[in-house]
């Protein structure tokens, strides 16, 4: 995730470990664009890596906001 943007990350409807940690319905939705790109491996785990800069960072539980 290099592309010297502001990223201010939301996490709405999903518990911002299983992000973090990509399990539960992000492991799902990873298994899912595992087989659909299974011919190109190289940017799901490119996609995970930025998911996981990006779910590092701080940002907003939607649990924690009403």
């Amino acid at each position: 995730m290099d592309c010297n943007k502001c990223v201010v990350p939301v996490f709405y409807g999903v518990d911002p470990s299983d992000v973090r940690k990509q399990r539960g319905s992000v492991a799902d939705a990873f298994a899912k664009h595992e087989e659909n790109f299974k011919h190109d491996v190289e940017k799901v785990n490119s996609w995970r890596s930025a998911l996981t800069s990006a779910a590092n960072l701080s940002g907003w539980d939607s649990k924690e906001i009403r």
